[in-house]
């Protein structure tokens, strides 16, 4: 369509999205003196999660006043542009609901997709880091995967293959090698040099002994318990202390055909659409998880620090008594 006045950004997770609402949310001003609202209403980490879910109809997370009239206050104005972004929209959200609030005919869906395999590990690693999640690599592909195309084709059939954007989340493939830079190029009248893009954070994935420790201590967790800050930035602030508490973790030969077998159906159909995945490699030489050869010294790595900064999860692990000697004061 000829200059949309709606640009909604509906992920997919795991695919740079917190950059792009953070650098969105840091630049209103400059959007605004270019004529797009990326409005602060409906916010939780800079993205509109609050507006997905009550459009979904969440009862415990969706909006409790009129967000319905707010928003239409919102977008009065018809002489404005307006730019939304929730990961959430992708897979929970009914596209058909949305259209409610986001008419096609003004509407451009941008989505980004990234291959299965490091799609899914990336989303295991913030599985156990996030929630109380404690089974296996494998267990969770079985459990928790959920193919693309499917839900790509559903947002299609309503708002029309030509008002959906698809872009491949592979550096070389991006406009920059920077998804940031990239989504500017569906924002008209702005170009990603009129931003200020902050230095990448150092928001690491953890891996290895690290993230073979939080499995086990989320045994021990309620998921409201996990869900609860300051514990998910704890963890993620050990993976600066060691190199093997960061990065990939190993992916296994069997993991990767678990994968292959899951999400053939994705690959092909993108494969047809001109955007084929890399191809899976054989396995993932990334960090044991668990090691068990460095097991004992990285948990009493971990415990020494913990006891050191008074990090809240310690009192989580005195429910893990017969974990073996690392734990013991």
């Amino acid at each position: 369509m000829d200059d949309p006045r709606i640009v909604l950004h509906i992920g997919a997770n795991k695919t740079g999205t917190s950059s792009i609402q953070a650098m969105l949310h840091g630049n209103r001003d400059v959007l605004l003196a270019k004529g797009w609202t990326y409005t602060d209403h409906f916010e939780l980490h800079k993205a509109h999660h609050k507006l997905a879910y009550s459009i979904q109809g969440n009862p415990t997370w969706g909006l409790e006043h009129d967000w319905q009239s707010e928003l239409r206050d919102i977008m009065a104005d018809p002489q404005m542009r307006f730019i939304f972004s929730s990961e959430l929209f992708f897979r929970i959200v009914s596209p058909a609901t949305t259209a409610q609030f986001f008419p096609p005919d003004q509407t451009q869906i941008v989505l980004y997709v990234r291959d299965p395999l490091s799609y899914m590990m990336s989303w295991y690693q913030q599985a156990i880091q996030g929630h109380n999640w404690t089974c296996s690599f494998s267990d969770y592909l079985y459990r928790f995967s959920q193919p693309l195309i499917g839900f790509l084709r559903g947002w299609e059939e309503v708002y029309g293959k030509d008002n959906v954007s698809v872009r491949l989340f592979e550096r070389d493939q991006l406009i920059g090698r920077d998804s940031r830079v990239d989504f500017m190029q569906f924002i008209d009248g702005v170009e990603a040099t009129d931003m200020t893009l902050e230095t990448s954070d150092s928001n690491l994935s953890i891996s290895g002994n690290l993230m073979f420790f939080k499995r086990v201590l989320n045994n021990f967790m309620t998921l409201e318990e996990s869900n609860q800050p300051p514990i998910t930035d704890e963890f993620g602030a050990y993976a600066t202390v060691k190199e093997s508490f960061n990065g990939k973790f190993h992916a296994s030969r069997s993991d990767v055909a678990i994968v292959r077998n899951l999400f053939d159906p994705d690959m092909l159909a993108f494969a047809e659409r001109g955007m084929p995945f890399k191809p899976l490699p054989r396995e993932v030489a990334g960090h044991p998880s668990p090691n068990f050869d460095t097991l004992d010294e990285d948990f009493a790595l971990i415990m020494d620090i913990a006891r050191q900064t008074g990090k809240e999860f310690l009192r989580y692990t005195e429910r893990m008594p017969n974990l073996r000697g690392s734990l013991q004061e």
